[in-house]
This record gives structure tokens, sequence and C-alpha cells, in this order.
């Protein structure tokens, strides 16, 4: 298998030395299509030796980097996915068992570009948009069942990124029996996953920490959850004494979802709004109405670079509306899970969103996703997560 390769140009090997993960097609020197969804040796330049990639004849991005491997030739499937599988489990081995809810697989962060796996209790959710990934899932299913003792096996692709590999936008059982919801418990609450209808693959995994953040500043808070899905900032706001929430989401079912849990959770008290956050807060605002602790969790504003400033003036207007909401003393914990747009933006954003504003803010913390959703520090472009908590200092009375 040693003729298995692709070649970098000069330009593209320089990027390459930096920790760049992934190459366009003009990033490489020409490619037998004969590659297409195949694991390739990548070679610099030079050809100095860069590793193992994924090859897609069809994407633009036709070349994902998936780590190092000894020797010169590229090794079969079967051994290549057995130890990345390997490596990701043991990453996570430090959870306990609690954590039901758990991300098994991150994509470039375990060197297995376009794939992505969630567990869900014994059910399993993943999620593929790399043609590598998809060609092989008869070698990884079997390995991710047998190891957790899977009922299910579902992937969620109904993602539109994977049109770029030439693949199909579906929704499919892969193995076991047909599981529509479960539960999962996180930090003593427990929270139900849809797994078929859930957004992404069925919850916000990343949000861990977060989400223990906002518990641990809720007690006799009144907490205000925007872009709530199903109210898992509340709840554990409400675990941690808030005296109330109130959840604002697009998704009926999903606010359904977060006045179940409260109750099967023994919390409360909640009150939830079926509305356009940016409108609710215009409306908000006008009543005079203010909270101790605001989270912000929109969806993703830019799916692409061409939609990095539109988004970011949605960031810089949402922002400033709960902004404006916050009471003196009140803390905001404000998000963004855009991948295309970076950390350094957002932060701008919420500078250009607080000027003007008749107090202080201070930034109290920045909040990455959980150690289950590793990133290499050679690739920021993986930091898709970002989460500021911003703090609006009480100012001291005037004297006299």
């Amino acid at each position: 298998m040693s003729g298995l390769h692709v070649k970098l140009t000069p330009a593209a090997s320089k990027l390459a030395a930096h920790g760049q993960p992934w190459f366009f097609r003009d990033d490489l020197e020409p490619v037998s299509q004969d590659l297409h969804g195949r694991i390739v040796r990548v070679r610099s330049s030079r050809g100095d030796d860069l590793g193992l990639g994924f090859y897609s004849a069809v994407s633009r991005l036709c070349l994902r980097r998936s780590g190092s491997w000894t020797g010169q030739d590229v090794p079969t499937v079967e051994a290549f996915f057995a130890q990345r599988l390997e490596t990701a489990w043991r990453r996570r081995a430090h959870l306990d068992e609690e954590h039901r809810g758990v991300r098994l697989v991150h994509g470039e962060g375990d060197w297995l570009p376009g794939l992505v796996v969630d567990q869900y209790d014994r059910c399993l959710v993943l999620q593929s948009t790399s043609v590598v990934i998809e060609k092989n899932l008869s070698v990884i299913v079997p390995w991710l069942r047998d190891r957790v003792d899977a009922e299910s096996v579902l992937a969620r692709n109904d993602i539109s990124t994977r049109r770029r590999e030439g693949l199909p936008e579906e929704v499919r059982l892969l193995e076991g029996s047909r599981t529509e919801q479960v539960k999962i418990r996180e930090n003593g609450i427990s929270h139900p996953i849809r797994l078929f209808t859930g957004q992404k693959t069925g919850f916000y995994l990343d949000q861990r920490p977060a989400r223990r953040r906002v518990r641990a500043l809720g007690k006799g808070r009144r907490v205000l959850d925007l872009c709530s899905y199903q109210g898992a900032f509340s709840l554990a706001a409400l675990a941690g004494g808030a005296s109330k929430a109130v959840a604002v989401d697009q998704s009926e079912t999903a606010l359904e979802m977060a006045r179940q849990a409260c109750e099967d959770n023994g919390l409360g008290p909640i009150t939830t709004h079926c509305a356009d956050v940016f409108d609710w807060l215009r409306e908000l605002r006008g009543s005079g109405e203010q909270f101790d602790l605001v989270v912000l969790d929109p969806p993703a504003f830019a799916k692409s670079k061409r939609e990095v400033e539109d988004a970011l003036r949605g960031y810089r207007d949402l922002n400033r509306l709960a902004m404006r909401v916050l009471a003196p003393d009140g803390y905001l914990l404000t998000c963004s899970c855009s991948q295309n747009v970076q950390p350094r933006q957002f932060e701008s954003v919420l500078r250009q969103a607080a000027a003007g504003l008749p107090f202080p803010l201070i930034v109290r913390g920045r909040i990455s996703a959980g150690s289950d959703h590793p990133m290499w520090i050679s690739a920021p472009e993986s930091e898709y997560l970002k989460v500021v908590l911003l703090h609006r200092v009480a100012q001291a009375p005037e004297t006299e």
C-alpha cells in the first residue's frame, strides 16, 4: 500500500508545518482519482512524511489530516480504526459512570476527521461527514457497539455538510433496536434525549462545563435562558438554587421537554416563551424587567465564511439586547458555536455590544467545551465553541 500517497505544494507544506489540519485541491500536487475515499500518506513538497490523511476526489476540502503512523506505509483500515478508536476511548477513561452522555469521538480532535460519536446511555449516535468514514462504517460500528454494549446505533446524518462529499442527508438506524428517547444524568440532573429528532445528535454535550458554572452561580438569582432548547441551563440554575427561570426558544416541543424535565427533577419554577429572542428581548427591554443571570446560547450564525460578517452583526445586536436586561451585579454567560467565527472576533463583538452602556462589564471567565471534546493547540480552527462570562459590576452609590 506504499503507493497511497499525496504530496502538498510548497505553500501548503509550510501551513502543514504549523499544524494546518485540512487542505483544498489547489494545495496538492496532481492526485490519482483512484485514491478517492482512501486513507493516504501525506508528504511535503520535499518528500517529508506528514502522517496520514483522508482523501476525497469530490470535496473542495479534499484532504484531512488524520495523525501520525509509524513506518512509511498506509495501514489497513482495520488496524487504523482500531488504534484511533481505542485511543479515543482511553481519553475518556476519567469520566465516571454518571456521564452516560459523553462524546466518544470528536472528529479531528481524535484524528478521525469527519466522525462524531455520542453515547447516550446504551445508545450511540454518530455523524459522518467524510467519504472515508462512510466507506468504513462496517469496521467502525461493530467496534463501538461491542465496546459499550450498545442496544442501538443511529446515524444522524441529516446535515448539509455531507453534500460536500457527495453523501446523502439521512437519518438511519445502523444496528439494534429503534429507540426514540432515552435519559442521561449530568451533575445529578436527568435530561431526556430525543435520538431521532433532537438538535445535533440529541443534546449539547459540549456545554457541560458551562452548565456547571451556571449551577454554581444560580443561588437566589432570577435566570433568563435564551435560545434555551430543552432548558438544560435552566435546570442547572434551578438545581443551584435559582429563585426562578425563564426559558425562551422557538421550538414549543423543546420547551415542553424543559417543563417536563423540571417536573421530573423536582425543580422549578420555570416559565417558558415560544418566541424569537430578538423580538422577545426588545419587548422585555420595554417592560423594564431585569435578570440576575442571563444565558445566551444561540445556534451557529455563520455556517460558512461568507456568512461571517452578517453573523458578527447578529451576535453584536443580540448580546447588546441581553446586556440591557442585566440587573446590577448580574451575570451574562454568552456563547457562539460558529466554527467560522474566531474567539478574537467574538470577543471584539462583545466589546462593541458593551460600548456606550451606562454600566461596566467585567470578564469573569472563558469556558471551553468538555474534556471529551479535545482540541489541538496547533489547530485553532477546532475551537468552535466560545463561552464568555461577563459580570455587570454593581456600582457604589455616589456620596454627597
